[in-house]
């Protein structure tokens, strides 16, 4: 009678049947031997959510949550041009002269004012929503406060389809007085939600990359939403896209409340030891708390002297020029070709949406590897100042080492080889030098003379566009772990009122070339612009290592 072959060696097919396989329970115990053995249908269920883990679910999310936010959005312009028109005629008889009885300028002008006291009031509501998220992240949680986000855009979106139903002046006022719902849950919102979670869920030497990918989803979803909505209108009628957007919002909710993680609110001190002075002084910081950070405040330097550290109120005055230079672009785009190339509505909507989705496939795709590539490449340089390095305890027990799947500890790996030395030197390199890039060819797309050129500007402008997500990973570098809703939140803050301040300044300016007869030189002062906050950035630097005491210090 044969003995049986041993399970260490590799079995043939004829027998394969017939290997017999060890009893785990009949070796030995060591240190390495589970405690408890393990369950298979834990570890395939384990399998199945490594396909969709959480960084994954809010990548999902956030896309759902961009593309339901822009759904409205061109309907929304028309609906007001219809209800004005309506309300116009009530009191005008048509005379029958054009054929569209709207397109006349009593209404357009009408229309136009109405429009703007809508977005005057929906970019102070959402400034607003931008404390107010960011309070209620450190209170009750980010999964908390992106979905108390959604409710309140479900109710407007309800407010507006009545509005809509009623008509004239009165759907008008219904309209603009529901915009004040954006204090309490906008898009401007969810996004700082987003961008908590991210910075949570993921390791911190990818943070940069996460950004980005994460922008680059929004900007998917806004491209979605805007070409969807319009064909919903254009199928189905006025009202088809606001249900749709309703829809879409309630399925978000119930997506991300059963999907997401639950990440405690940051007052609930992950230090059991903190003393009651400290607790208190957390829960008395109001909402204007983010704009602190950018106070200069006093640090020891890596030489032992005090001086005050300039770095984070560059990095804001720096975010603050970049968007205000490249925040009105896009609109700029679109009035050049109406006014100088005859554009349609519908060839400028082809070219925002070409201009989003490349934004999405520069900001998902090619943006994480030039960060992964650059770092790689810096780690090896030793001229190089270090960044704050990573620490080797965790911060959260999301940072915690998992166990494998026979629930034992994993043995040391091997470090990846990317920039962790260096903190975020590169992407603070990376940052000025793709605002000055912006800025070249932002000022080129002057010399346009034909409409396709308008076209290339717009799908090669956005290979310079990640400045945003560049700015929030090195300001992660600079604060600790219990800022990172502040200055997540203050960026966002500066970001939004760079992009009220834009549209007002560089709208006059866009008027005073186009009465010359010489619109394109808007990009020449954009680029300008660009250049400026390309100065700012030279002066930032990096924060050493932390000390033996746990503090980041300053360079000598």
């Amino acid at each position: 009678m044969s003995t049986p072959k041993s399970y260490t060696e590799p079995s043939t097919p004829s027998s394969s049947s017939s290997t017999i396989k060890p009893d785990p329970m009949s070796s030995p115990p060591n240190e390495n031997t589970a405690l408890l053995p393990p369950d298979p249908h834990s570890s395939e269920t384990r399998k199945r959510w490594n396909l969709f883990p959480p960084v994954r679910r809010v990548f999902f999310t956030s896309l759902l949550l961009s593309m339901t936010f822009a759904f409205t959005q061109t309907s929304l312009i028309y609906a007001f041009r219809v209800m004005t028109c309506d309300e116009y005629y009530k009191t005008h008889e048509w005379d029958g002269s054009h054929g569209d009885r709207c397109n006349i300028p009593q209404v357009e002008g009408k229309s136009a004012r109405e429009i703007a006291i809508m977005s005057t009031t929906t970019t102070t509501s959402t400034i607003a929503n931008l404390f107010i998220s960011g309070w209620f992240i450190k209170h009750f949680g980010v999964k908390a406060a992106m979905f108390q986000q959604t409710f309140w855009a479900a109710l407007r979106n309800l407010c507006q389809m009545y509005a809509l139903k009623t008509g004239g002046k009165a759907g008008i006022l219904i309209i603009q007085s529901t915009q004040l719902f954006n204090v309490l849950g906008s898009a401007g919102g969810y996004q700082i939600a987003s961008n908590v979670f991210v910075s949570l869920l993921v390791p911190s030497e990818e943070r940069t990359k996460m950004f980005g990918v994460l922008t680059g989803v929004i900007m998917l979803g806004s491209s979605l939403g805007y070409t969807l909505g319009g064909l919903a209108y254009n199928t189905y009628g006025l009202l088809a896209p606001f249900r749709c957007a309703f829809g879409l919002l309630c399925f978000c909710t119930i997506f991300g409340s059963l999907f997401l993680p639950y990440l405690s609110p940051e007052n609930h001190s992950k230090e059991p030891s903190s003393s009651t002075e400290i607790t208190k002084e957390k829960k008395k910081q109001s909402f204007l708390a983010p704009l602190k950070i950018f106070i200069p405040k006093k640090i020891e330097t890596s030489d032992g002297r005090i001086k005050r550290d300039y770095n984070l109120l560059l990095l804001g005055a720096g975010a603050f020029v970049s968007v205000l230079a490249t925040g009105y672009v896009h609109v700029a785009l679109q009035l050049v070709g109406t006014d100088a190339f005859g554009f349609t509505p519908g060839e400028s909507g082809m070219m925002l949406s070409g201009n989003l989705l490349v934004k999405a496939f520069f900001l998902s795709i090619c943006f994480p590897r030039i960060i992964t590539w650059g770092r790689k490449l810096l780690s090896h340089r030793t001229d190089i100042p270090s960044g704050p390095a990573t620490d080797e305890h965790p911060e959260t027990p999301l940072e915690a080492e998992e166990p494998d799947d026979m629930g034992a500890p994993r043995e040391d790996q091997a470090r990846q080889p990317t920039d962790v030395r260096h903190g975020s030197t590169f992407d603070l390199y990376f940052l000025r030098w793709s605002i000055f890039i912006d800025g070249l060819l932002t000022g080129l797309t002057t010399f346009s003379t034909k409409g396709w050129h308008l076209y290339l500007a717009a799908g090669v402008l956005p290979f310079a566009s990640a400045t945003g997500s560049a700015c929030k990973g090195v300001t992660l570098d600079f604060v600790e772990a219990d800022q990172r809703s502040d200055a997540l939140g203050a960026i966002a803050l500066i970001e939004k009122i760079a992009q009220v301040s834009t549209i007002s300044l560089f709208g006059t300016i866009f008027a005073v070339f186009s009465e010359q007869g010489r619109p394109t030189l808007v990009f020449l002062a954009n680029g300008a612009i660009a250049m400026l906050a390309f100065i700012l950035l030279l002066f930032v630097r990096m924060p050493k290592p932390k000390d033996s005491t746990g503090r980041i210090v300053l360079p000598a």
